[in-house]
């Protein structure tokens, strides 16, 4: 293996606690079940209840405060703001027309619910793909994805392309940036330059990074050839400790809500 090759496969995972380092498969199915309760919860307490297990999840995961704060301005800019633009679109045509077809039956704690499961499902995907390596979610596809290489499907070529070209942008990145950078100072220049001109220097510098990236499709096509798939990505089943627990708590987590759900409980 080249020496570009052991740096980028170095550079493909982000540094996780190993305290918390929680089975893929584990953790995928823990994820996949919370998205999935967070629709069937009807009770205020129920809520309340999932949102504390998610925030004792998240101090437990160290995500940093900042990656959280982007992703939940994500969820408000592509979710939240056009759904409230779209409800009251439909409110204002009611008003003015007093079509039917503009009216929104829905109740407001309805509508909430619904809210609060979309961003159930944001927020544990955010909280898994933070938590998870790359390796660990592309190796754990391929096993998942096991059907379609029954049919003749080369899932590993797909998936071992995909994984080359997160570990080659993460690797170059930095430098990415930096000549973008310095294309785009030399292109387009001050303030005073004619918007015209500035038109021209971004043509410039999309047109020079596409011829670059067409240069390169030899080069890491050789490579991706020469690559076994498990210098990219693997996955292999692994329980522990700290699986365990995350699971008994998941547990203990489906039976308290069944409970209050039930009414059993407050």
């Amino acid at each position: 293996m080249s020496a570009d090759n052991i740096i980028l496969t170095k550079t493909n995972t982000p540094k996780i606690d190993k305290s918390m380092n929680i089975d893929g498969l584990i953790k995928f199915i823990i994820a996949t079940m919370l998205a999935i309760m967070s629709f069937l919860l009807e009770k205020q307490i129920s809520l309340v209840i999932l949102s504390i297990y998610l925030l004792i999840a998240t101090l437990a995961t160290r995500i940093k405060f900042r990656t959280l704060l982007v992703s939940t301005a994500s969820y408000f800019i592509i979710v939240l703001i056009p759904y409230l633009f779209g409800y009251l679109m439909s409110e204002l045509l009611y008003l003015i027309t007093n079509n039917q077809l503009f009216s929104y039956n829905k109740e407001s704690y309805e509508v909430f619910l619904r809210m609060f499961s979309l961003f159930v499902i944001w927020y544990v995907s955010i909280l898994y793909f933070h938590t998870t390596p790359m390796k660990t979610v592309i190796g754990l596809l391929d096993k998942l994805l096991f059907p379609l290489k029954l049919i003749g499907v080369p899932v590993k070529d797909y998936l071992k392309i995909v994984m080359f070209i997160v570990q080659d942008l993460k690797g170059k990145g930095l430098e990415i940036k930096d000549r973008f950078l310095d294309n785009a100072r030399s292109s387009i220049g001050g303030n005073k330059i004619k918007l015209k001109t500035k038109i021209k220097g971004i043509s410039h510098i999309i047109v020079s990074f596409l011829v670059n990236s067409f240069e390169r499709i030899n080069e890491i096509q050789s490579s991706i050839e020469n690559m076994n798939h498990e210098e990219l990505y693997n996955y292999k089943f692994k329980i522990s400790i700290s699986d365990i627990v995350v699971v008994f708590s998941f547990i203990l987590l489906t039976l308290v809500l069944l409970l209050v759900e039930k009414g059993y409980l407050f």
